[in-house]
């Protein structure tokens, strides 16, 4: 026995995970065309401590009833093709002792826990467990139990969870499933990061080292060959595209990638048919609904495909996808309303749909000028002043804004709901109306006008409860969040971050500023924890490093400063504050009139760039960048003398 665990270089064990660990680690040293013997060892190693791992021990007397129930889930667990049945979990969650009331929370705990190792699920499985023990809306009480981290995995899982399609699996999934899973959730970060070296080395890992297939991994290979600069691979990864999608005809992600190919190529007949397949096992898919109406954008269909591309814009607001795709049928709708609303031949219906037109393409005061000419009937009231205060709100008119935004706001009050695709429209936007209210609201505020932000933060509650898409309820909270910061107001910029984190802990912009929020509260180990949350999370985003590098810097730890520099080099981060930093650092830990020059000659290239929106820098603290300088300047005058 101690043989085949001194090959994989750890201790007896009988936990998997670890020898599993060990065994990948191991194979990065070993290739098999290079030292087959040795692969051969290491496998047979391998497979020797799973086995000792596996033999089954005598079964402790007096399991209580939720250690057994346990027991049985860790046995469903560990056979694949049961563990992917919702059948098999409603089966256990249906159990007396997951309902009783005094069975019931101990049974949830150890679930809870059970989960931390054995969390590779289907979507409909993770729906079924999020019914029976409330993961989704009860994030403050599992904070009681559990790790921030692991809750926010748990909530994050239950609500996304469905990147992989488990039924797809084909050879021995008996053992490594798991390992092969999170290869190639590794394989797809890499791909969609565009890191293409990491993702070929971790497709050629998966291919060397598995029995089990699926049918995503050859599609990561298709998105990498198709993204080669080579003529010749690109093709090759189109005609792996091309097979996938005749094996799998309604399997989405496939078909979805296989039909963006093919309309990158160029090549649009059949496309419609395509994502047709799609939809008729999964009707509700976005992107076969998206990449149906592109194609029937090309064809010319322009109305409809206008149609669509509004459908779907209720689903995802802020799709720059979609909103280029609206772009474009809206040159050919104005196109076709503008001479007839210059010889006055539209009546309401088309004068207001030429106004979304304008205002959708930014041609606000061609809008304007359009709504300034009629007054509106009782039909159009809404509609006019919906679209109205939106456009006086985008050229920053709050003033005249709120004339047209509070008349919207109560109108939509006082709808009912009557079974049309309209008034159900109109209707759903409720929680957009209170925002657009607060945000004109508080910038009129901010720019010295009198007002209560207490009332604009009331109008965003107002707006978070009362909308129906999620990422919106986001956006509302981070433009609270970032109205306090304007007001330096850190306590509530804090408290605003926490609840957006609640709503969605993946959301990165929250964790950047908490971070700084709690720079300036003092609240300095917050500062180190979000900073490696936000890392974790986009390791070559440079924000995190620099709040965490200004926070050393206060304290004169320069030599902590110097190791977040380096790792935000690492991992390829760069942003003009972290340039300031960085000559900031040089600065202070100068030895000679070189290191002063060389420091200055870093300000001095931000200084001729100048500050744009794209900067992570506010303009005002744009500023720093003359203050170092005329730092420095002094010094090297002083040397000087």
């Amino acid at each position: 026995m101690n043989d085949f665990f001194n090959t994989l270089g750890i201790e007896a064990t009988k936990e998997e995970k670890k020898i599993k660990k060990a065994y990948r680690a191991r194979l990065h040293a070993v290739n098999p065309e290079d030292d087959p013997d040795g692969f051969k060892r290491l496998r047979e190693a391998y497979e020797e401590a799973l086995k000792y791992a596996r033999q089954k021990e005598e079964e402790p007397e007096n399991l209580s009833p939720a250690e057994e129930f346990i027991s049985r889930c860790e046995q469903l667990y560990k056979n694949f093709y049961r563990r992917i049945d919702e059948q098999e979990w409603e089966k256990l969650f249906s159990e007396d002792i997951c309902i009783s009331l005094e069975s019931g929370e101990e049974v949830r705990q150890r679930f809870l826990v059970f989960l931390m190792e054995n969390f590779r699920l289907p979507s409909p499985v993770w729906k079924k467990i999020d019914q029976t023990f409330s993961i989704t809306g009860n994030r403050k009480e599992l904070l009681e139990l559990f790790p921030e981290p692991y809750v926010d995995f748990l909530q994050q899982v239950v609500r996304y969870n469905g990147a992989l399609n488990y039924e797809l699996f084909e050879g021995d999934v008996s053992e490594d499933v798991d390992d092969y899973i999170e290869h190639y959730h590794k394989l797809r970060q890499y791909a969609d990061l565009g890191m293409r070296k990491e993702a070929w080395e971790e497709y050629h890992f998966i291919e060397a080292n598995y029995d089990i297939c699926h049918p995503y991994i050859l599609l990561e290979k298709a998105r990498l060959l198709y993204s080669d600069e080579e003529r010749e691979k690109q093709e090759e990864g189109g005609e792996i595209f091309r097979s996938l999608a005749k094996k799998y005809p309604q399997e989405e992600r496939i078909v979805c990638c296989y039909g963006r190919y093919c309309q990158e190529k160029d090549t649009w007949d059949g496309t419609i048919a395509l994502y047709d397949a799609v939809l008729e096992a999964h009707p509700e898919s976005f992107l076969a609904r998206t990449g149906k109406m592109e194609s029937i954008l090309h064809e010319g269909r322009y109305r409809e495909a206008r149609e669509s591309i509004l459908d779907l814009l209720e689903e995802s607001p802020v799709d720059e996808r979609l909103v280029a795709d609206l772009n474009k049928a809206n040159v050919y709708v104005i196109a076709e309303l503008e001479p007839k609303y210059k010889d006055s031949l539209l009546d309401q219906d088309g004068l207001m749909e030429l106004a979304w037109c304008y205002y959708q393409n930014s041609r606000f005061e061609d809008g304007i000028a359009l709504m300034d000419g009629f007054v509106p009937d009782e039909e159009h009231y809404l509609d006019y002043h919906n679209l109205k205060g939106r456009i006086f709100l985008t050229v920053n008119k709050d003033a005249e804004a709120l004339e047209h935004l509070v008349p919207w706001l109560h109108a939509i009050q006082k709808l009912r709901p009557d079974g049309t695709k309209k008034t159900t429209r109109q209707m759903a936007r409720l929680g957009y109306a209170y925002y657009t209210i607060a945000s004109a609201k508080a910038d009129l505020i901010l720019d010295g006008q009198e007002g209560s932000l207490l009332e604009v933060m009331d109008y965003i509650e107002k707006a978070v409860e009362a909308e129906q898409d999620f990422s919106q309820k986001v956006s509302y909270y981070h433009t609270a969040a970032d109205i306090w910061r304007r007001k330096k107001e850190y306590a509530k910029m804090f408290d605003i971050c926490d609840k957006i984190i609640a709503l969605d802990p993946q959301y990165y912009p929250a964790y950047l500023l908490r971070q700084e929020a709690c720079l300036y509260l003092g609240r300095y180990q917050e500062v180190i924890n979000d900073y490696q949350r936000a890392t974790a999370l986009y390791p070559y985003h440079a924000r995190p490093y620099c709040t965490l590098i200004r926070m050393y810097l206060s304290f004169g730890e320069q030599d902590r400063v110097k190791d977040i520099l380096q790792l935000a080099k690492e991992n390829g981060a760069n942003s003009d504050e972290l340039e300031l930093l960085r000559a900031r650092y040089i600065a202070i830990r100068a030895k000679s009139r070189k290191d002063l020059e060389k420091a200055l000659s870093i300000l001095e290239k931000l200084e001729k760039k100048g500050w744009s929106l794209q900067s992570e820098m506010d303009e005002e603290e744009w500023a720093e960048i003359v203050y170092r300088k005329a730092q420095i300047l002094t010094r090297l005058q002083e040397e000087t003398r």
